[in-house]
């Protein structure tokens, strides 16, 4: 493989790894793997977000050229080669340019591995920004010196001080582009995750709080072979609630993250109830209301839109007859629809050299 530079001259130079750079830095093949996430779980909407162990692994390698390349030629060169590629290199480039930095052009390599559906309510897109973003940050770490690059941009984004080189920079540029940090959030960090954007003039300042939850509480995912898309399923919201309906959720939202942390049934189902979004989304699915019953009816606690759908998130706290509810559901729903058993992710996104699943 070619080195990435033929000589030191280039954009920020002062800022490169000199020390990299003379003994021939060769760029490896990176893999991220981001964990699948259910948003919202009823009142949180916007959130309120878990991460499962499902997962998306990406390789990627970058092209064999003799400099870096600016963000806009990123974009041109991207529209030419891999449309594919676009999501990720939508958050590749984004790093780039908010903390000014140029790197080499990012290829995915086509050995990509999906386990989470697309347009499914299972975060698809987050596992794509994530990771393109955790890409840029993993290559900057092999070329930028970092103490020169904090100095960099040091007073850039005002009062808020970010580190490029942290995860709360993956879940700011993350969340900047998918608008909310509901799935967002648990895909960097993982786990029960509540997260909001305060502040987006110049950078996002996204403040997030990972929730306890009681061993008890056991979960199901169940999604069709057909998929519904986010705008869609947010096009139908209303412009403007309630007032008792967003006392509703946020009371229920209380209930739910108290019953997250006790495993209490009680505090659990009430917290399960939402009006801000279902009612509206329930339109999008056929038959949504007797779907949400048949997870009750196998058992569970309740069951939930996991976040924009079609998939339904179902909780259940008995773990021995976990197997019995997921055969129930999945004898309701039919050949059409998956029914799986989930875990909680604890450790969110993860990357390793090379090209392999981990």
């Amino acid at each position: 493989m070619k080195h990435i530079f033929k000589n030191e001259t280039s954009i920020l130079n002062n800022c490169y790894n000199k020390d990299i750079i003379q003994r021939g830095f060769t760029m490896q093949e990176l893999t991220v793997r981001v964990p699948g996430t259910s948003a919202n779980l009823g009142p949180g909407f916007d959130c309120l977000g878990i991460a499962f162990q499902i997962y998306n692994w990406f390789t990627f390698r970058w092209q064999k050229i003799e400099d870096v390349v600016s963000p806009q030629e990123q974009i041109d060169q991207l529209a030419i080669t891999n449309v594919r590629q676009l999501p990720m290199m939508e958050a590749y480039v984004k790093y780039c340019t908010l903390f000014d930095v140029d790197l080499p052009l990012l290829e995915l390599v086509d050995s990509l591995e999906s386990d989470v559906p697309v347009a499914r309510g299972l975060g698809s897109s987050a596992t794509c920004y994530t990771a393109g973003a955790k890409a840029a940050q993993w290559v900057a770490e092999q070329l930028y010196d970092k103490q020169t690059i904090l100095k960099e941009i040091e007073g850039r984004f005002g009062s808020y001080k970010i580190d490029p080189f942290s995860n709360e920079a993956i879940l700011a540029i993350a969340a900047m582009i998918e608008g909310h940090p509901d799935n967002i959030s648990p895909a960097v960090f993982g786990g029960l995750q509540i997260a909001s954007i305060l502040e987006q003039k110049d950078f996002p300042h996204v403040l997030y709080q990972t929730l306890p939850v009681h061993s008890t509480v056991n979960f199901i995912i169940s999604y069709p072979n057909y998929s519904l898309k986010t705008k869609n399923a947010r096009a139908i919201l209303p412009k403007k609630i309630d007032r008792q309906d967003a006392i509703f959720n946020l009371t229920a939202l209380s209930f739910l993250i108290q019953g997250m942390e006790t495993g209490d049934p009680v505090l659990l189902e009430h917290g399960l109830q939402d009006r801000l979004h279902q009612p509206y989304r329930a339109k999008l699915i056929d038959g949504f209301y007797d779907i949400l019953k048949i997870g009750k009816n196998a058992g569970a606690v309740g069951s939930v839109l996991s976040g924009a759908g079609p998939a339904i998130l179902t909780i259940y706290l008995d773990s021995e007859n976990g197997d019995l509810i997921q055969e129930k559901i999945q004898n309701e729903l039919g050949e059409n629809w998956q029914v799986l058993k989930l875990k909680i992710d604890h450790s969110g996104i993860n990357i390793k050299t090379g090209r392999e699943k981990f």
